[in-house]
């Protein structure tokens, strides 16, 4: 009879044990936004540590987080969030009293903003000491390996750094003749102030060339030596001329 009770309590601590350390992933279609993480530590007169009764240090929450509010003369604690690339995504403040001086020693939980690609959690102390890390990658569903894995829950909206959205091409716009002489404003004016220009230039080069041709020609009708007068016939010639004149006249 005894060792019944005894194996169904070690069943039922066993079954509590799987309970408390149970850690709740988040699903590929959760809102990363509404989630936080709850960490299970411990607080010893102003030391900070992990709590030794969870073999999971940390779980994940369906609730928003909300940023602790700090007051004057309260302890301030600090905590950060890394991812899978050592960069620090999120910080936040807590106090491990809540506010209750008396307190000195005792379990606490602390809540932090939880990321889809979290690595690990460092705490720091009231004077800015690190005190602990404690990692978080069980329940990261990104992984920044540069992958996108479905099975692993990453998508474009859990997991970006690996899941970069596809973009859609710019189609690449006809080209756009350049009627830029055609346009408006200054260009048409002077455009039209060449061809205005032209048109007059051409004119005067046409009316100035009839002009010197017909002057050309003028000084070539009024240049046209006069034919020589005939000289006068000597009076020698002249007698002998009209001797035979008459004898053509007269024959024998």
């Amino acid at each position: 009879m005894t060792k019944k009770i005894l194996f169904f309590s070690f069943a039922l601590l066993l079954v509590f044990s799987n309970a408390v350390f149970a850690l709740n992933k988040p699903s590929s279609d959760s809102n990363i936004e509404e989630l936080s993480y709850s960490f299970f530590l411990y607080y010893d007169n102003g030391q900070l540590y992990s709590d030794r009764d969870y073999e999971i240090k940390f779980d994940v929450l369906s609730e928003k987080f909300t940023p602790e509010t700090i007051n004057e003369g309260q302890l301030k604690f600090k905590g950060e969030i890394l991812n899978f690339k050592n960069e620090i995504v999120k910080t936040f403040e807590f106090d491990p009293q809540k506010g209750d001086t008396s307190f000195k020693t005792g379990k606490i939980t602390v809540k932090g903003p939880y990321i889809a690609n979290g690595l690990r959690a460092n705490f720091y102390d009231n004077n800015g000491v690190q005190a602990l890390s404690v990692f978080v990658s069980a329940a990261s569903i990104c992984n920044d390996d540069g992958s996108c894995s479905a099975v692993a829950g990453e998508n474009e909206k859990t997991c970006p750094s690996d899941c970069k959205k596809a973009r859609t091409p710019i189609p690449t716009p006809a080209p756009i003749a350049d009627t830029s002489f055609l346009g408006g404003g200054s260009d048409i004016t002077l455009i039209l102030i060449y061809v205005v220009g032209g048109a007059v230039v051409a004119g005067g080069a046409w009316f100035g060339w009839r002009w010197w041709k017909k002057r050309k020609e003028g000084a070539f009708i009024l240049t046209v030596p006069s034919p020589s007068p005939t000289p006068p016939i000597p009076p020698s010639l002249e007698s002998n001329i009209k001797q035979d004149d008459s004898s053509n006249q007269n024959p024998q």
